[in-house]
């Protein structure tokens, strides 16, 4: 396997995306998913953080807290803020635990369309990968 890149929330930056509202009774059984999913190789770091709801006209621009997962910069995978070209060399070809990275990067513009949602950086290794 080559590993290639993953996408994760960084200091300084921010992401518009979904907050899920999870019950009280599967609070426990849910952040032992995410974990497991999220914590595989401890380049991310779980955090608390205030999360401001809106765009659908319900509780806009009212804040609640939510769990994430922000990148730890001092772990050896991690990347850091790299252009394009230089992002969809690594793409290309990468093959790791859960799949082609390539199809990763796809996989992840085509849900992002469908909430609406423009990454034109992401959008261009997207257009370099799938034209090689």
């Amino acid at each position: 396997a080559r590993p290639g890149l993953v996408l994760g929330l960084d200091r300084g930056g921010s992401c518009i995306g979904l907050a899920y509202r999870v019950p009280g009774n599967l609070r426990d059984e849910v952040l032992s998913y995410l974990r497991e999913r999220e914590l595989v190789t401890s380049v991310y770091l779980e955090r608390m953080l205030d999360v401001r709801l809106g765009r659908d006209g319900k509780g806009e621009g009212v804040s609640v807290e939510a769990v994430a997962y922000i990148v730890d910069r001092r772990h050896e995978q991690y990347a850091g803020a790299l252009d394009a070209d230089h992002a969809a060399r690594i793409v290309r070809g990468a093959v790791g635990q859960s799949g082609r990275n390539e199809d990763y990067v796809l996989s992840t513009l085509e849900h992002l369309e469908a909430l609406g949602i423009r990454d034109h950086w992401l959008e261009e290794v997207g257009r370099q990968v799938s034209s090689s």
